[in-house]
């Protein structure tokens, strides 16, 4: 995928903001957003919109796979300027409020040693990449507790939003029509050189993240893109290693 902006792919925008894959859909009257990028790149984010003509105050929702630091980075400052309403699962409003998950999130684990070593690394020598500006979620937000059918198409999207646990425990995911599939990290394609095959890099279930990949598949995914690293082949996710 591009490295800036403007990349469409089955009419999905992408727009990467340091290392996370942030998408644009095109709704009733102007852009919903998938995720921001890490505090501190929002100046970053706005130049890359202007160049796909793209006006902040055009962004009318913002969907946040989950609480994480890297996909609600600067929320709060695209949401001040943009007046965007959130789609968010209930899970996750405490965590976004407060601008900071660590502490609180449920325990996980890694995939294996490689990402172990490198995730405990990088949070030693960057000790508050888990904090970020606390958002007030705005009224006539829409706060999710399952799977719901019936939202995008009302905004003007033909597509679903599934419940899809694992990695977190308010993870959700965007499945349009065609089978793009939007899945925050859920799964990845990222760090292979050290990595299970397209599991997250930490996991809070196993078991949650497989149910979560099985029901992308029977509700018709066919191509998986990830917040971090390059579409692929939803097929990939039944093959476990």
């Amino acid at each position: 995928m591009n490295e800036n902006a403007g990349e469409v792919m089955g009419g999905i925008q992408h727009v990467k903001v340091s290392y996370t894959n942030c998408f644009l859909l095109k709704c009733r009257g102007g852009y919903l957003l998938v995720d921001t990028g890490v505090p501190g790149k929002y100046n970053s984010f706005l130049k890359k919109l202007s160049k796909i003509n793209v006006d902040v105050r055009e962004i009318k929702y913002l969907l946040i796979t989950h609480y994480h630091s890297d996909h609600a980075g600067f929320a709060a400052e695209l949401i001040r300027d943009s007046g965007a309403k959130i789609i968010v699962h209930k899970k996750g409003v405490p965590f976004l409020e407060e601008g900071k998950w660590k502490e609180k999130a449920k325990k996980g684990v890694f995939p294996n040693l490689c990402i172990k070593f490198l995730v405990t690394l990088h949070d030693r020598l960057f000790p508050h990449t888990s904090e970020y500006p606390p958002v007030e979620i705005p009224e006539g937000s829409h706060i999710l507790e399952k799977d719901d059918f019936d939202l995008l198409k009302e905004i003007g999207i033909d597509g679903i939003i599934l419940y899809t646990p694992g990695h977190t425990e308010d993870s959700i995911s965007v499945l349009l029509s065609d089978g793009s599939a939007i899945v925050g990290d859920v799964a990845m394609n990222f760090l292979n050189i050290c990595h299970t095959r397209h599991s997250p890099i930490y996991i809070q279930d196993f078991e949650e993240m497989y149910g979560s990949w099985k029901k992308l598949i029977e509700h018709g995914a066919k191509t998986i893109y990830p917040a971090h690293g390059k579409p692929f082949s939803a097929e990939e996710l039944t093959l476990k290693s």
